[in-house]
């Protein structure tokens, strides 16, 4: 569904790390969500019934009852157009082949990430990656922890202080033993949720660190947690779900830390590709060098 004026007013008013849970909510699930009631909106953000009512008030909907009509006359106003009504008309012939179909389902995946996304929420988690205090961990489930990696490596390059954090068996807490307020954890968390994320992230919270979570749009329970959210739509041909919408999510990521952070991570780039000419270097005679 393209954006509309009420679907752009709930994405520009959220401010606070509450109002952005509330707003993400909505937009995630619009607009189905604005259907159900408000204790069950404020469940899914992990926020309270109250913050959903003020957020709503905010935006000019002082009760529940006229955020649901407006998106409701917003809804028929939009599925009544002219182009909507060409489009409703127009054959969806859909490819016999699993890899042309797995393909559009991704890009039509990849559209409505765009569609639902939360610029603001974005931007706090690179705030949260630039500073230039703060240790970044990264950490991920069964089946998310390469993507952990593969933004740790990457954000490696561009900053100090960044460590891919393996949940060991037997060892999955020790790395909170030292975790404050100068930690970022940055948690990869998709269906199935799996409890020791969720375990993981209260004890982080519990010591005052920070935690930015990627998920899928029915929110870990990590969410609880999360100073920050990115979500994203899971539709796949595949028993093991997708993950393409958040490896675009990661390029993002590390582009924007890149243009916030041009210079150090320019510098810091240009002193790596110097220490990797060291594996150019021919082996030595057995001597020592060192003068």
């Amino acid at each position: 569904m393209p954006a509309s004026p009420l679907f752009d007013r709930i994405r520009k008013e959220a401010r606070s790390t509450a109002e952005r849970k509330v707003a993400s909510v909505l937009l995630e699930g619009y607009p189905t969500r604005v259907l159900s009631t408000v204790e069950t909106l404020a469940k899914q953000a992990s926020v309270s019934a109250p913050t959903v009512l003020r957020f709503l008030a905010k935006i000019g909907y002082p009760r529940f009852a006229d955020f649901q009509a407006a998106a409701i006359a917003d809804v028929e106003r939009q599925f009544g157009s002219p182009l909507n009504n060409i489009r409703a008309e127009m054959p969806a012939d859909k490819p016999e082949h699993i890899y042309q179909r797995t393909l559009l389902m991704q890009a039509e995946a990849l559209q409505t990430a765009a569609a639902q996304a939360m610029p603001a929420e974005f931007d706090v988690i690179v705030d949260m990656l630039i500073n230039p205090k703060a240790t970044i961990k990264l950490l991920g489930g069964r089946y998310s922890q390469n993507l952990a990696q593969r933004l740790a490596t990457q954000l490696g390059q561009l900053r100090p202080s960044v460590f891919f954090t393996p949940l060991a068996l037997g060892f999955v807490y020790d790395s909170l033993a030292d975790a404050g307020p100068q930690d970022v954890f940055v948690i990869f968390d998709y269906r199935r949720y799996q409890v020791e994320l969720f375990n993981f992230a209260r004890g982080a919270r519990r010591s005052g660190a920070r935690i930015c979570l990627f998920t899928d749009t029915w929110r870990s329970p990590v969410a609880e947690y999360a100073d920050a959210v990115l979500t994203s739509p899971d539709t796949s041909t595949s028993p093991f779900g997708s993950r393409v919408v958040p490896t675009v999510q990661i390029e993002a990521i590390v582009a924007a830390v890149s243009q916030r952070t041009h210079d150090r991570s320019r510098d810091r780039l240009a002193r790596i590709e110097e220490l990797r000419k060291l594996g150019d270097a021919e082996p030595s005679s057995g001597k020592d060098d060192t003068p």
